[in-house]
């Protein structure tokens, strides 16, 4: 009986580390290949909306118990850009996903007083969209906020995470001309945020 619990065991813990190593390897395929969409006209206020609304009701269908309020704070000047939609729209699921992830983690530590929050905004700058998602979860040191671009790099528990996300947004928005960057203040909250040139 004993052999037959070691091996139901090992059987377990490999079937998970097959799964991890089946996610490593999508996550570095995605990394390495270009995309094939086309840059097209899209209005950037409606793609964030719509990614961050994909992005809660994907996390509700896996955590039933998890919730934030999302306020939205997105600029009313004309906001249509020239993106490959579907990678900007990945760079906005993983940039909420990693908000939604500090607030879950803050609320496991703070009194039922804390109120999770995610603030997706938007900005135009006249040559440029500014896009930004502020979370007041549990914040990033300054040792971690210098590496958090660079791949395989991550501070999630293993098996949650590929340490991907961040350096695929990080080469997304160089494709598309722009910056992204990051400030933190432990304890308090993270901003991460998006420049993209407009075209004229």
């Amino acid at each position: 009986e004993e052999i037959i619990e070691d091996l139901r065991s090992n059987a377990g813990r490999i079937d998970s580390h097959g799964k991890r190593a089946d996610s490593i390897v999508r996550s570095m395929l995605a990394h390495a290949r270009e995309s094939k969409g086309e840059p097209e006209r899209v209005d950037i206020n409606a793609l964030v909306k719509e990614s961050t609304n994909l992005a809660f009701h994907g996390r509700r269908a896996q955590d039933r118990g998890f919730n934030v309020t999302i306020d939205y704070a997105l600029d009313a000047a004309p906001s249509e850009i020239r993106v490959v939609p579907q990678e900007l729209n990945r760079v906005v699921l993983n940039l909420v996903g990693n908000a939604f992830d500090a607030v879950r983690e803050r609320s496991g530590k703070e009194t039922a007083e804390f109120k999770p929050l995610v603030t997706v905004s938007t900005k135009n700058s006249g040559d440029g969209i500014e896009l930004s998602v502020r979370d007041n979860g549990s914040g990033i040191p300054a040792a971690v906020r210098e590496k958090l671009f660079t791949p395989f790099f991550t501070t999630k528990p293993t098996g949650s995470g590929t340490g991907l996300g961040l350096s695929i947004c990080h080469d997304i928005v160089r494709r598309h001309n722009g910056r992204i960057s990051v400030d933190s203040k432990p304890g308090d909250r993270t901003i991460f945020q998006v420049w993209l040139p407009v075209e004229t």
